[in-house]
């Protein structure tokens, strides 16, 4: 069954934080994943220094989360990235996973987040 799920991803307020990569997430659950996702908006510059990106995403149900990763391909000059924090919420099933800041320098590359990485802040009856 198709779920919709919300990504809210938190750029760091620092010099140079901010990239023009283009930015990637795979969600793993017991279900199966997401595939690799593009997180993008038409008009919109995102992951720039000190801002918030909300993204709305349908896939496959994955049922409870096992894994995250985030990855940019590298495409600009300015591809380095301070990604400050993250969270996901399913909106179908009412879930709620709130990611602690994953990293204290900038990101070259791939970040994979693991249970241990993340902490549930909510769960809704539903």
């Amino acid at each position: 069954h198709p779920s919709t799920y919300e990504i809210i991803v938190i750029t760091g307020d620092v010099k140079a934080a901010g990239t023009d990569a283009n930015v990637f997430i795979t969600m793993y659950g017991v279900n199966g994943d997401s595939g690799k996702r593009h997180l993008r908006q038409k008009f919109r510059n995102l992951f720039e220094r000190g801002r918030t990106d909300r993204f709305v995403l349908e896939m496959l149900d994955l049922g409870e989360l096992l894994r995250v990763k985030v990855e940019h391909d590298g495409t600009s000059p300015n591809s380095g990235w301070y990604l400050e924090s993250f969270a996901f919420s399913c909106l179908t099933h009412l879930f709620c996973w709130g990611f602690l800041p994953i990293v204290r320098e900038t990101l070259h590359g791939k970040v994979r987040v693991n249970p241990s990485e993340y902490k549930c802040i909510s769960t809704f009856s539903g």
